[in-house]
């Protein structure tokens, strides 16, 4: 009888560190939010995307976008426009 109550508290010990810390992962990856440019991220990470320690910075980001056939030498401020 003496073992069988060692067994169950040592399990239900296993069993509620183990869970807590299942728990703990599958909040974070439940919780997890992709950046809008993580697939850049992933597939063609620039060096300039990098801070100082190597680490991928996730910060916020702007896009350009130029017509095609866009020259630079015929620009104007006038072709700014805000969409």
């Amino acid at each position: 009888m003496i073992i069988f109550t060692l067994f169950s508290i040592l399990f239900l010990f296993v069993g509620l560190v183990g869970g807590w810390f299942v728990s703990d992962k599958y909040r974070d990856f439940m919780e997890h939010q992709r950046h809008a440019f993580e697939d850049l991220f992933e597939q063609n990470p620039h060096p300039e995307l990098f801070n100082s320690d190597g680490e991928l910075n996730r910060g916020d980001y702007y896009v350009v976008h130029f017509e095609p056939g866009y020259d630079p030498e015929e620009f104007t401020p006038d072709d700014i426009s805000e969409e």
